[in-house]
């Protein structure tokens, strides 16, 4: 009994690096579009119209009009699932 247990630990934790790689490898890019609630710092909030906020990390080489993105500022932003945020590739104001 203790060897079975045993067994099944190492298995399963053997397995969880392969399924966080699958995970983050498949990542494609997504679209979110919606209405900037706020910028902290290099962390962006982001109101779709159909669904909760999102949060969204801004990379410190991606260039956008940082002034641009205040509350009630209509965005859309290219992101990907990294690990445990997403985060953009591209963010354009709408105007």
């Amino acid at each position: 009994m203790l060897r079975t247990t045993f067994l099944l630990v190492v298995l399963l934790l053997s397995s969880i690096p392969s399924l966080a790689q699958s995970g983050s490898a498949s990542s494609q890019p997504v679209q979110i579009t919606g209405v900037v609630l706020s910028l902290s710092g290099n962390t962006l909030d982001v109101k779709p119209a159909a669904s909760p906020a999102v949060w969204v990390t801004l990379p410190d080489d991606l260039k956008v009009d940082r002034g641009g993105l205040k509350p009630g500022a209509d965005v859309s932003v290219e992101a990907r699932w990294a690990e445990v945020c997403y985060v953009a590739t591209k963010v354009t104001i709408q105007k």
